[in-house]
């Protein structure tokens, strides 16, 4: 952990890991206060958080008939939140987990259907290779196969062959998803929330949080919200909001993204010519236009959403020049374009929580995306609004529910 601590940045004025003084000349200056919104009129229900949760979620109910308020103090797809940047892989792969191979599919299938009715890209289909072990593989195929999925299982030569751009000869059996690619994050909550004020939804500047008591009350900006129910969706603010009841079962562990500049007219490495690629050196996303993005595995060091410093280390950098050595060399010296730093929100399993608040039924507690939400997002808002309409939800309950979730030991959730 030190040997990332002391490379965060070169501005010089770090008080604390990954935390810089009020001095920083690379901060960013503070933005005057944005007037807050009132609701207009009493909704259903609020969905508190504008992420990949609390969009969909907010959509799903609204064409089903309800009337809701969307609340997130920065907007939908805003760089702030565990769902913004440019880009999300989307894949089926999931080992031994078909659970989430069934909700890939179908989730894939959503956006696909969102991006035909909305006339904006949402879906970059480059397909994905995966490295694994054989018994990983072999789980996956199986899940593949019962739910009639292309794959194909290749030696890391054959891929060469196919992608002579990629060096993975050494990376032994990899598993090829055709049917996956890459996700418009950023650009893809704002077509969703677009979609849910043309439906009649509102969205709303503010910030949400609870009365104090063992029947926590919703208030928006200190005020009571006057709404039938609401739902939590705050990605990694949920621990600020929840410290006793979700502090305990959730991690935000910080991530950072590099995007490497290919050489003008080389279209090696755009999404219509190579695949994601997912690897123990690290995992990538093809060019979409910002660059070639590669995330480079990283300890698993909490990061604060308000007050840590969004700049990449050095350390991490040396993780991508070793990753783009090894598997995409004609990348390895060229300029890094941009770099993005956000955060997941991880729970012990890696499963969703979402359930009801034990001191408040009212209140719908809806995170713990664990680097596979948003891919999830439109099948993850239909369960949401099946528990905030009171709908069957099948055996998920039991997977997703607080129950289901221990206390994080120090060495998880990274």
């Amino acid at each position: 952990m030190t040997s990332d601590a002391s490379d965060i940045s070169d501005c010089g004025y770090e008080t604390d890991l990954f935390r810089t003084c009020s001095r920083c000349p690379k901060r960013q200056p503070p933005r005057p206060e944005r007037p807050l919104t009132p609701i207009r009129r009493r909704p259903d229900v609020v969905v508190a958080g504008a992420g990949a949760f609390g969009a969909w979620t907010a959509l799903v109910l609204q064409e089903r008939g309800l009337q809701v308020t969307l609340v997130d103090p920065a907007g939908p797809g805003n760089d702030r939140s565990a769902s913004g940047g440019e880009s999300r892989n989307i894949r089926a792969a999931y080992g031994a987990r078909p659970f989430y191979t069934a909700w890939a599919i179908r989730a894939w299938d959503e956006w696909l259907r969102r991006e035909a009715e909305w006339g904006v890209p949402l879906v970059f289909p480059c397909g994905s290779l995966r490295a694994g072990s054989q018994a990983e593989l072999a789980a996956q195929a199986a899940a593949f196969e019962r739910l009639g999925r292309k794959y194909e299982i290749m030696e890391g030569a054959e891929a060469e062959k196919r992608w002579p751009q990629l060096r993975l000869a050494d990376a032994g059996s990899l598993f090829w998803e055709p049917l996956s690619g890459i996700l418009a994050a950023r650009d893809g909550l704002r077509a969703v929330a677009r979609a849910f004020v043309t439906a009649g939804g509102e969205i709303v500047a503010g910030a949400v949080h609870l009365s104090k008591g063992e029947t926590p009350q919703p208030l928006l900006d200190g005020k009571p919200i006057s709404a039938g129910q609401t739902v939590l969706a705050l990605g990694p603010w949920l621990r600020t909001l929840l410290p006793d009841l979700i502090g305990p079962l959730l991690r935000t562990p910080r991530r950072e993204l590099f995007f490497m500049a290919p050489m003008l007219g080389d279209t090696r490495f755009c999404w219509q010519n190579c695949p994601n690629i997912v690897d123990p050196l690290g995992w990538t996303s093809s060019d979409m236009g910002n660059g070639f993005k590669v995330a480079p595995p990283m300890p698993g060091i909490d990061m604060n959403p308000d007050e840590d410093c969004r700049l990449p280390t050095t350390t991490n950098r040396a993780r991508v020049s070793a990753l783009l050595r090894a598997r995409l060399p004609a990348l390895a010296d060229r300029p890094i374009m941009s770099t993005y730093v956000g955060m997941l929100e991880n729970t012990a399993s890696e499963d969703f929580l979402i359930d009801r608040h034990p001191g408040n039924a009212q209140l719908v507690i809806a995170g713990g995306g664990s680097g596979h939400a948003f891919k999830m997002g439109p099948v993850i808002g239909a369960y949401v609004a099946d528990l905030v309409m009171n709908a069957n939800r099948g055996s998920e309950a039991a997977r997703f529910g607080l129950g289901a979730h221990r206390p994080l030991r120090a060495s998880e959730g990274g």
